[in-house]
């Protein structure tokens, strides 16, 4: 999801980009396209916090689904892991 979420949002702010250079370019007198972007912005602020806060929950549940994963290794892999990175086990990073 992060991914496709990432090339929307990406997407997002390229279309916003070409809308504001479209705006400014504009007579004077003529608003419209500055509405356009400001609605633009609004939108592209909403995606932001919607998908941010996404990510920023899975990062909570990163220890956790982690956790589960390490539990079901075997004791050979976990020695291997733990002899390759140095550390003496999992739980002892916490902090």
């Amino acid at each position: 999801m992060s991914i496709t979420a990432g090339n929307v949002l990406g997407v997002a702010l390229i279309v916003t980009f070409l809308i504001s250079l479209v705006a400014i370019m504009q007579k004077n007198r003529v608003t419209l396209g500055l509405v356009i972007l400001n609605y633009a912005l609004i939108l592209d602020a909403i995606g932001i916090i919607i998908i941010g806060t996404f990510v920023w929950w899975a990062t909570l549940e990163e220890r956790i689904n982690f956790h589960e994963l390490w539990a079901q290794t075997s004791a050979a892999t976990r020695l291997a892991l733990q002899d390759e990175v140095n550390c003496l086990t999992f739980s002892s990073a916490a902090g």
